[in-house]
């Protein structure tokens, strides 16, 4: 490992761990569906096929993908661990890199509880400091964890996360990491944010903006007691983000799971998000694509598989 570090959600994509997914899909069953939560038994073949597609396009964009279970190879135990995991492949929900160092996250789904034990021994292994980790009775997924600007780290409160989850967080990011921390409330139904908000750049961002409408964030600055409250799209605006937004069929199909390879330039994303590539391409985006008929009963796509380690 020559350097870790992720600066923003939106620069030059370095480096990202993935886990490509094997023999554990087949745990998934009409039986284990809520378990691991995926839509149907998924066609495993299928399912590999279109990942493998997916992780070419990283490769193709000139993103090292570093694989789990090859940095884990001397591991036994923990290859043993991973075999019977089918949501070890959502590599982003059970860690987040930041400037200094990992977090590892809290997953709310039991069929996730101790996941990101094993994203700690691989960042041992690459030399990532480990900055802590989210504990219960505290909650949260790196898929509701996400970067604004260089100098915010944003936290969403949803179904798989709580405040202590979020505290625990804010404790170990706000003031090295992070001058602000924004945690934003979520109605009922959404898993993470990253399902419904999406950086593209400094100054555009993908979003379904009913969402967004119901409760006021909590903005913590660094040295200061008390957060100040701001409405989401209020906080954009004053940063000058520029949004697409989604329609809700488009958030429902995971149109916005899209991961930015090159700043302002490339990114990876869904072939059935066909507006949304067209909205970035006349932006001067191009959205590389792969099919994910298969893969998105896992309910994820590009950026839940994806843990970037260096964002240049």
């Amino acid at each position: 490992m020559t350097g870790f570090g992720v600066n923003s959600a939106y620069g030059d994509l370095k480096r990202v761990l993935m886990h490509r997914p094997g023999e554990e899909l087949d745990l998934v069953t009409e039986h284990t569906l809520e378990e691991f939560h995926f839509d149907r038994k998924v066609d495993r073949g299928r399912f590999v096929s279109e990942y493998d597609t997916m992780a070419e396009l990283f490769e193709a964009h000139g993103v090292e993908t570093v694989f789990l279970t090859e940095v884990l190879r001397d591991d036994r135990d923990a290859l043993g661990y991973i075999a019977h995991r089918p949501n070890m492949t959502y590599t982003r929900d059970i860690a987040a890199v930041f400037r200094s160092g990992a977090v590892l996250m809290s997953p709310h789904l039991k069929g996730r509880w101790g996941d990101q034990a094993m994203m700690g021994r691989a960042f041992e292994k690459l030399g990532i400091p480990i900055l802590g980790a989210i504990e219960p009775p505290g909650f949260l997924e790196g898929g509701g964890v996400t970067l604004l600007g260089e100098d915010t780290v944003v936290a969403s409160l949803c179904d798989r996360a709580n405040e202590t989850g979020t505290r625990m967080l804010r404790d170990l990011v706000l003031g090295r990491d992070a001058k602000y921390f924004l945690e934003v409330p979520l109605p009922f139904g959404h898993i993470h944010i990253d399902g419904i908000f999406m950086a593209l750049a400094e100054d555009l961002a993908l979003v379904y903006q009913e969402s967004f409408r119901v409760f006021p964030c909590r903005l913590y600055e660094a040295g200061k007691n008390e957060p100040r409250h701001v409405m989401f799209e209020d906080f954009l605006e004053e940063r000058g983000v520029r949004l697409i937004p989604l329609t809700r069929q488009e958030r429902e199909e995971g149109h916005l799971n899209v991961v930015v390879t090159k700043k302002s330039e490339t990114a990876i994303g869904f072939e059935s998000a066909t507006r949304i590539g067209d909205e970035m391409a006349r932006r001067g985006w191009r959205l590389a694509t792969f099919p994910a008929g298969e893969l998105f009963l896992g309910n994820g796509g590009a950026h839940c598989m994806t843990c970037p380690m260096e964002v240049g």
